[in-house]
């Protein structure tokens, strides 16, 4: 039988080795109402809605809670859309017609779904897909669905092919059943990629239309480094493929024998691997992790489900809790990072037509001043307090050196904040995460005292593609060599200045990107908890003197597949 060899874009890696399983879900379609619902009462028919609205806001709560950073935020944006007036009065707007629940959900998540994707605006279009995640989850609560049983009951060793999966869709697989994914439609920067990365299910995305046609239960070989999938494969491809899922095993458990002890590359240069965290469900996973300590914790999880800002003692109160699972470690704190995309209920937060583009960030905080204050007055008695070895207070958004200033001059007036600055116990730096502050690096760097790459959102506004849209999220990748040139000017200014530079974003997540980042000068990374060991790992393997040859030709590449085919080298000599 003849190797059927289809190509796409990698967008989680590992291996999966199983049989195919063609996934053609029902298409979403209103359902009129029929006659045995003649009688539905339209107040009843409201209310089951409601049920359903709070049965599945409990359940995005809990996806929240249990997810990473990235994948948590997936589920905050659904939270958002779930409570929106425009579905809710178009809910009620069809029952008063004459539909019943289930059908007149349908019907407003069709219209609204619809409605985005025909604006001109690309990422209000991207949230179309949401939406529909959204109405998903609605119609299993209101007409017990089997679409989330059947996922969930997929055969073991199952390669998964659709057109395209969903978020709902991804959080009823089983990992146990499921080897590997393989779609049409999606991006490496995609939620539902996020979300297979989360669940560490190998995927590619890309693929041609053809692999739909392909029959149920063939052997089948899904590469999630490469992008690649083999059906039918020859056995020398398939004894190849065994071997390479093995050594990418005892890759793993070599990794996490050595979590607790230091990474240092084979020239011995010790470097720090520390973790992000974005709620008290990844500060658990974390603090046995063996990470050498927090590289990014994101405080806006503390004013989920409230009602009022959390005033200076509160913020310490919760800083400090991180602060106990790492003493003696730095524990580094992003200001506020609200507004634009992030709305909350007690804030005052403008509508804004791109809110990527919007009030958000530092931004926000200058122009609420009380809020920083706040923040930055725990923030101080937490140096004072905690039994870190330091307190790194990171600046988000940044894309001029006057908010650095102002802020500068905001920590200034806290009591004791130059003293504890100067003694080297509170630190302050900057996110680089839009090109400007990058370009900008060498006069920030002197105000600074570190900085840290925001690859996530660098990538994306280097690149103009929103890393949420289907249609172009592929394009936002840290991989590109415009991205990791200007990663390279951020370094350089680092060491001009005599400041380290750190990498937080998800790129750094990512063990076969460890000998470029080192190569271009990064000094500490920062990951996601379930990545700590491993990435520990790829930095023993490390040579950093050839891993800056490496880096110097990622710099000189035009495209980020060049780059791609540069690290697959490097994978093959290890």
């Amino acid at each position: 039988m003849t190797t059927q060899i289809f190509s796409g874009l990698p967008a989680s890696p590992g291996i999966g080795l199983g049989h195919t399983y063609i996934y053609r879900p029902r298409t979403l379609l209103p359902q009129l109402l029929g006659p045995e619902d003649a009688q539905a009462a339209p107040q009843e028919e409201w209310e089951r809605f409601l049920e359903a609205r709070a049965q599945v806001d409990q359940e995005l709560v809990r996806l929240a809670e249990r997810a990473d950073a990235m994948v948590a935020e997936i589920f905050l944006v659904h939270r958002e859309i779930l409570h929106d007036k425009t579905l809710s009065q178009a809910v009620r707007r069809h029952i008063q017609a004459g539909l019943h629940a289930t059908a007149a959900t349908q019907q407003a998540i069709v219209e609204l779904a619809q409605s985005l994707a025909e604006l001109g605006d690309e990422y209000f279009a991207s949230r179309s897909a949401d939406v529909r995640d959204v109405g998903q989850r609605l119609l299993a609560h209101l007409s017990k669905d089997s679409r989330a049983h059947a996922l969930a009951h997929l055969p073991r060793n199952t390669v998964l092919i659709a057109e395209e999966l969903t978020a709902f869709d991804i959080t009823h697989l089983s990992p146990d059943h499921v080897v590997g994914i393989g779609l049409l439609n999606s991006a490496p920067t995609a939620h539902t990629a996020i979300l297979a990365r989360s669940l560490g299910l190998p995927m590619v995305c890309g693929l041609s239309p053809e692999v739909l046609q392909l029959p149920f239960g063939r052997l089948a070989i899904l590469d999630g480094i490469q992008g690649r999938l083999f059906v039918d494969p020859d056995q020398e491809t398939l004894e190849s493929y065994q071997d390479t899922r093995d050594r990418l095993r005892r890759f793993r458990v070599r990794a996490e024998e050595h979590a607790q002890e230091p990474a240092i590359t084979l020239d011995r240069i010790p470097v720090p691997v520390q973790v992000n965290i974005n709620n008290r469900q990844d500060l658990l996973t974390a603090s046995g992790s063996g990470a050498d300590g927090v590289g990014l914790l994101r405080t806006e999880y503390l004013l989920r489900d409230r009602d009022a800002l959390p005033d200076a003692q509160e913020q310490l109160a919760a800083y400090l809790e991180v602060a106990r699972h790492f003493p003696n470690r730095p524990l580094t704190v992003r200001l506020l990072d609200l507004g634009g995309d992030k709305p909350l209920a007690f804030l005052p937060v403008p509508q804004e037509p791109n809110p990527f583009l919007g009030l958000r960030g530092i931004r926000y905080l200058l122009h609420h001043p009380e809020i920083l204050r706040t923040q930055l007055e725990a923030l101080v008695r937490l140096a004072v307090e905690a039994p870190v070895s330091q307190v790194r207070i990171l600046i988000p958004m940044v894309s001029k050196v006057s908010e650095v200033r102002r802020t500068l001059a905001a920590l200034a007036e806290m009591p004791r904040a130059q003293e504890l600055r100067r003694s080297g116990r509170l630190r302050l730096g900057v996110l680089v995460e839009v090109p400007s502050a990058a370009v900008l690096a060498d006069k920030l760097a002197p105000l600074v005292d570190f900085l840290s790459i925001g690859t996530n959102d660098l990538a994306q506004y280097m690149l103009a593609a929103d890393r949420s849209n289907s249609a172009v999220a592929a394009l936002a990748s840290a991989m590109d060599p415009s991205v990791l040139r200007v990663m390279a000017q951020t370094v350089q200014a680092g060491q001009v200045h005599e400041i380290p530079v750190a990498i937080c974003g998800e790129f750094a997540s990512d063990p076969s990107v460890v000998p470029l980042l080192l190569g271009l000068g990064i000094g500490e990374l920062s990951v996601v908890a379930p990545a700590v060991a491993l990435v520990k790992h790829a930095v023993r393997q490390t040579h950093v003197a050839q891993a800056r040859r490496l880096a110097e030709q990622a710099l000189r590449c035009a495209r980020a597949q060049e780059v791609h085919r540069l690290l697959e080298r490097i994978r093959a000599q290890q």
